[in-house]
């Protein structure tokens, strides 16, 4: 079975509201299409975390770097990631461990610790999107086609509605909601961080 590529996302689009596929040789359309597939991933990937949409990262340090900032070390981001870490780390082997003694300063980040692992935000490729995400972002995707190609505003509130339910649901109701619903079904609970205090801090430096 192939793998799913963003044309495959696009297509599946102009299929729910009846078009053709997009034309790949006319760089208008076919540009426009993939701007407005950018957009929905993006903004589909920022209303919820999902643990396909994040990755734990060991962060590069840069030798020779002399930080402004008060720190000693400077660490790249990955260039990778979309916005800042989720969180930063200087134990990846407990997940419930949370580093604090840094700086972000623009891509990079600046502390003492010897060694850091950030957890970041990606933008995962469709074969790595769950089942329920797929269908939300094709949805969204069609909804917003509607418009931009045949300037049907009743099909994309229409379809906006089915992807993200009602305006007070937030984007978290329709099918979001089930994509929301089995990532978290997939994801263990983090356990409260007892130890993020000053004594255990203290005894960990």
């Amino acid at each position: 079975m192939a793998l799913l590529v963003p044309d495959d996302i696009i297509d599946a689009a102009c299929a729910v509201i009846g078009e053709d596929p997009i034309d790949r040789s006319d760089p208008e359309s076919s540009n426009s299409a993939v701007m407005i597939y950018e957009d929905v991933v993006g903004f589909n990937l920022g209303v919820y975390q999902f643990s396909f949409g994040r990755t734990l990262a060991q962060l590069a340090a840069v030798s020779n770097a002399i930080p402004l900032s008060g720190w000693t070390r400077v660490f790249d981001l990955p260039p990778e990631r979309v916005g800042p870490p989720i969180y930063v780390t200087d134990d990846a082997s407990d997940p419930s461990r949370r580093f604090t003694r840094y700086s972000l300063v623009g891509d990079t980040v600046h502390s003492d610790a010897d060694e850091l692992v950030a957890m970041v935000k990606i933008v995962p490729p469709p074969h790595r999107w769950s089942a329920t995400f797929k269908s939300v972002t094709i949805t969204a995707c069609a909804a917003r086609l509607a418009f931009s190609l045949a300037s049907d505003r009743t099909t994309m509130e229409s379809l906006t509605q089915v992807a993200y339910g009602s305006p007070v649901e937030n984007f978290r109701g329709g099918q979001m909601r089930a994509a929301i619903n089995e990532d978290a079904q997939a994801t263990p609970p983090r356990k409260p961080d007892w130890n993020n205090n000053p004594l255990e801090r203290a005894w960990r430096s």
